[in-house]
């Protein structure tokens, strides 16, 4: 199985080099400067295309491949690099041509030869891309030389070797595991960590580290991760609770990474114990609640000082990488104290360059920059910067060589300690200004005992902390917002009156921009004293307890309207019952009066026709005696009034019956008893029977004209609207003083029904239009309206998904509009 070295330079994107060599050979490809290999122009050099078709040989990979100057024949990448006519990942081995088509990454691999004059050597093959402009991979470029496998095993021991001087010399435990969670290697500090052995922890399972109550949870993860459905971020970090020998929990940082090593899958963890950071942190906090803004300032810039490790690479540039990523200035010095590697921060706060400080020592570096020891510790020195006054700590990490390619030597870290150091003293004065107030704060909390005696025994929610420093927030804030509740009002709390302390919508310019009144220069400078600040909040709560008793009080007035208003309804209802039990009684009577009157007329047509023949046959017969005495007989019986008077009789007593009929029938379906659930009615229908019930109401009052339009079926609750009807209607009548005009328009528009119910009676005044169907509100005399009429009415319409508006002049009369949408019709 070929070696794999892959880079990623750029992380999270395709790798695009910004420098670029040209003319190679005489022809313009172009490849990363930083990435050339020294001596490139004495390897082979391959420039290859998607179709895996050699593009370009120099001439070393020529004189390689047997290939002759001049020769223009096509051949494959495979075919030149080792000599077979099957491409390398035909045998198990990785293409590199492919492998970096597929990623758009560098890559190095290593082949071996199995046959001919070189079997037993390797091919070291650098590739990498060369991109388009829109950052596509056209072609790949391969620098190619040979290598033994002993230069290969002595480099790679040598690697071994700094590597794991540099893990030993760090402060943090690192750990690798293998797929089933048994640890296979961990450097010295986990004793100082954990309080283990690095000789204990070997071949135990990482468990051992970790509490019991996150046995299951570790375990879900490592298998999610192993099935790669959890991927691994490189840099990412995790807060998790550790367990150490002793069975103590503490505090880590951990930083973990996944890698693989002949076809085994390893986890590597770098964990650091962070008990400290957090004893701080809840020091801080326990002391004073007002440095909190400082002390997250403190908490991130040491979450940022813990640069977190990636699995450190043999090679120089990746450990640089890594260092330079530190805040922390970081020092690898030989034994005499020469600097061998520095990263990043180093060089910014010497302002040399990097081959300016290698080989200098390091104690000369710190004394040329003006910095000094100040306090020795047991394993750290505090030092000072004479020219910033910035302070550090500088701790020192000695390591021994661990074979002849290796010297012995130190790791320094150098970590600034000003802001930690700054906080401190704050926090010092903070202590004694505390001290300074704390008896203001008892005179405080004394007069606040004393007002919540005063509210307990009064049951006053109004009793306000007095403050003398409360000054006029629009002259204080120079405000010229008019609308502003607070403008031009005497020293008042501005922020109970805008709402921003108590819920409500803030109306105020200032209110609006500060958003929290105690930014607010008025709010400040009426509660600079402890105790007045304390007064406001004590002020603060009673307002709040004051508006929370008003809304208990509209509560129950709200809950008292809603009591009256289901009696009104159960009432209704019981109406409603009364009035159809009566109609039914009615239309029995009625039936056989209408029958008998009927019957009536056809008898007296037979005895009128009779008495007509009678006085012909007479006046036939030629008796002038008979018919004197039968004529004046006629006159004194008035006969010719009485026949054609009983036959109006007759027709206006039918008339009065089909009268009190259809007064019935409209009772009947007023009341609609046997119509009370959710159904298809004519809305023109239900306001028509309305009007003969509420007729007697109308007709001394006002001129009633109607204009229906052509409404379709709706589905509603007939007897609800009913009740509507007839509420707007007797409004209007009683809003008519002497004689007016009462108009009913119905219309159909846009999938609604629209019902216009106008009067030209007294109006309703501006003021009172806003609370018209507020319970219980009347302009009526006492006694002669209950103010539910329209409440109730608001809440049929609501209930049927509509909306009532009205319109109103005083003097010119009224119009309600009810909107009701049409609701599955025919």
């Amino acid at each position: 199985m070929p070696s794999i070295n892959q880079s990623n330079p750029s992380a999270g994107r395709p790798y695009a080099p910004d420098v670029r060599v040209f003319a190679l050979d005489g022809l313009p490809h172009g490849m990363p400067l930083s990435e050339m290999p020294s001596g490139c122009t004495e390897h082979q050099i391959v420039v290859v295309g998607r179709d895996m078709k050699v593009r370009y040989l120099n001439h070393a990979a020529r004189a390689a491949a047997g290939i002759k100057e001049g020769d223009t024949g096509t051949y494959f990448c495979y075919q030149v690099t080792h000599r077979r006519d099957t491409p390398c990942d035909a045998g198990g081995e990785i293409c590199p041509v492919k492998e970096v088509f597929r990623t758009g990454r560098p890559l190095t691999v290593h082949h071996e030869y199995f046959d001919g004059e070189r079997k037993g050597s390797l091919l070291e093959v650098y590739a990498f891309p060369i991109f388009s402009e829109d950052g596509e991979v056209l072609e790949v470029t391969e620098f190619i030389k040979e290598v033994t496998k002993r230069d290969l095993s002595e480099r790679t021991l040598l690697s071994e070797e700094r590597f794991r001087n540099l893990v030993e010399s760090t402060p943090d435990a690192i750990i690798t595991a293998d797929s089933n969670g048994i640890i296979v290697s961990c450097n010295s500090a986990v004793n100082n960590i954990f309080g283990y052995s690095p000789a204990e922890l070997m071949d135990r399972p990482v468990t051992v580290i970790i509490p019991e109550r996150f046995h299951e949870k570790h375990s879900e993860g490592m298998r999610l991760v192993r099935d790669g459905r959890k991927p691994i971020l490189a840099g990412e970090t995790m807060e998790l609770v550790a367990l150490k020998k002793d069975g103590t929990e503490f505090p880590v940082e951990l930083s973990l990474s996944l890698w693989a090593s002949k076809g085994e899958v390893y986890f590597t963890a770098i964990i650091r114990d962070i008990t400290m950071r957090k004893n701080v942190e809840a020091s801080l906090i326990e002391e004073k609640q007002r440095l909190e803004s400082v002390q997250r300032e403190l908490v991130k810039k040491h979450e940022e000082q813990g640069v977190l490790f990636r699995q450190v690479e043999v090679a120089k540039k990746e450990w640089e990488r890594t260092a330079d990523c530190l805040d922390d200035m970081i020092i690898l010095a030989d034994s005499e104290g020469r600097i061998r590697r520095c990263n990043k921060s180093v060089r910014e706060f010497s302002g040399l360059s990097y081959d300016e400080l290698i080989g200098r020592k390091w104690e000369d570096l710190l004394s040329e920059q003006g910095v000094e020891a100040y306090k020795l510790y047991r394993h750290s020195v505090e030092l000072r910067h004479k020219s910033t006054g910035r302070h550090f700590v500088l701790r020192f990490y000695p390591f021994k060589a661990l074979n002849s390619y290796e010297s012995p030597g130190i790791v320094i870290t150098i970590h600034d300690l000003t802001e930690l150091k700054n906080a401190a003293e704050v926090l010092e004065k903070k202590n004694r200004e505390i001290d300074e107030n704390r008896r203001k704060l008892q005179t405080a909390l004394d007069e606040i005992s004393y007002l919540i005696q005063r509210v307990t025994h009064e049951k006053d929610f109004s009793i306000r902390f007095a403050n003398p420093h409360l000054k006029r927030c629009s002259k204080e804030m120079n405000c010229t917002e008019e609308d502003c509740p607070c403008h031009g009002e005497a020293a008042a709390r501005c922020w109970q009156v805008v709402g921003s302390q108590c819920g409500g919508d803030a109306k105020g310019y200032f209110a609006k921009q500060h958003g929290d009144c105690s930014r607010c220069p008025v709010f400040k400078s009426a509660t600079t004293d402890p105790i007045y600040q304390i007064g406001e909040h004590f002020n603060n709560m009673m307002h709040i307890l004051e508006l929370q008793n008003r809304e208990l009080e509209t509560a129950y007035t709200e809950l008292k309207a809603t009591q009256t208003k289901i009696l009104q309804q159960e009432k209704m209802a019981s109406i409603g019952q009364l009035a159809a039990g009566v109609a039914h009684e009615i239309n029995n009577p009625i039936g056989f009066i209408s029958s008998n009157l009927g019957t009536l007329d056809k008898y007296v047509s037979k005895l009128t026709e009779f008495i007509d023949a009678q006085a012909e046959i007479i006046a036939a017969l030629g008796s002038e005696e008979f018919e004197r005495i039968l004529g004046e007989r006629r006159r004194k019986l008035k006969l010719d009034y009485v026949i054609p008077d009983i036959r109006a009789l007759i027709e206006e007593s039918l008339d009065g019956a089909d009268r009190v009929r259809k007064i019935v029938q409209d009772l009947k379906s007023f009341s609609r008893v046997d119509e009370a659930e959710y159904k298809h009615a004519d809305i023109n229908e239900c306001i028509e029977s309305t009007i003969n019930i509420v007729w007697n109401e109308l007709k001394y009052k006002a001129e009633l004209k109607k204009d229906y339009g052509e409404l379709p079926l709706t589905k509603c609750f007939p007897q609800q609207l009913n009740q509507v009807f007839m509420n707007l209607l007797v409004n209007a009548a009683h809003a008519i003083e002497k004689q007016g005009e009462i108009t009913v328009r119905t219309s159909h528009q846009d999938g609604s029904i629209f019902v216009e119910i106008s009067d030209t009676g007294v109006g309703i005044p501006e003021e009172n239009l806003g609370r018209i169907f507020d319970p219980f509100f009347t302009t009526k005399e006492i006694g002669k309206g209950t103010g539910l009429g329209l409440s109730i009415t608001y809440d049929i319409v609501k209930k049927h998904n509509g909306e009532i508006t009205v319109h109103s002049e005083v003097g010119e009369g009224t119009t309600f509009t009810v909107r009701i949408p049409v609701m599955d019709g025919r």
